[in-house]
């Protein structure tokens, strides 16, 4: 998880501003592919939330809503409020409705939507560090309300308890592992230089947060 910039597309045409607000279900089939194009491109073809590739097809991810559409029908157009999110039941924008569901519990429990992290607004790097093993820690000195905010993040899009996010995560680092104990040998200037290039392409690989933590940490 990470920043998103939603400057760097055009807001898609459908969206524009109405009174009254337009509702998301009278959009139609191509105006929905506008939407997804869009944010496909902001996201490089990643879910907002996990980081995996997904497809562009309509059955490989799906628009979600950060702020659910049964509480919050104004905003069901609002192009701030939308995101790409994998398919994945267990995780990401599939598990945060679960946890909308009235008498959920366990991780499925209900939350305040300002207790999560919001990758369009917020910098989730801020909260999030990400461990060469695929395990997520919080980042040192965050004080209650951050860590707060980071918990239920974890919790209600299963990041850092996803078995399958975890190893994920851990195989898209495990190259860069073996490509730095290669070059450890070969001078502290070739060393940096090779994680000054590998991070600057990593702006549309699958987990680029967690390669990134791990080549600066690596510095």
């Amino acid at each position: 998880m990470h920043q998103l910039n939603r400057n760097t597309v055009a807001i898609p045409p459908c969206l524009a501003p109405t009174d009254p607000p337009r509702r998301y279900a009278e959009l139609r089939r191509h105006e929905i592919g506008q939407v997804r194009t869009a944010l496909l491109e902001i996201q490089k073809d990643r879910c907002a939330y996990c980081e995996r590739r997904t497809g562009q097809e309509n059955d490989d991810g799906h628009i979600e809503h950060f702020r659910n559409q049964a509480a919050h029908a104004h905003l069901e157009t609002e192009w701030s409020n939308l995101f790409w999110s994998c398919m994945d039941e267990r995780s990401c924008g599939k598990h945060k409705d679960k946890c909308n569901i009235v008498g959920g519990s366990g991780t499925c429990r209900a939350f305040v939507i300002a207790d999560i992290i919001n990758p369009g607004t917020d910098n989730p790097e801020y909260f999030i560090q990400f461990v060469s093993d695929g395990t997520i820690v919080q980042r040192s000195g965050l004080d209650a309300n951050e860590q707060r905010r980071f918990e239920e993040t974890m919790r209600v899009f299963q990041l850092r308890d996803s078995a399958l996010l975890r190893k994920s995560r851990a195989d898209a680092v495990k190259p860069y592992i073996g490509a730095l104990n290669a070059l450890r040998e070969s001078g502290a200037a070739i060393f940096r230089d090779y994680i000054a290039g590998e991070c600057a392409r990593l702006d549309s690989v699958p987990f680029a947060t967690a390669i990134g933590d791990f080549l600066k940490s690596n510095l």
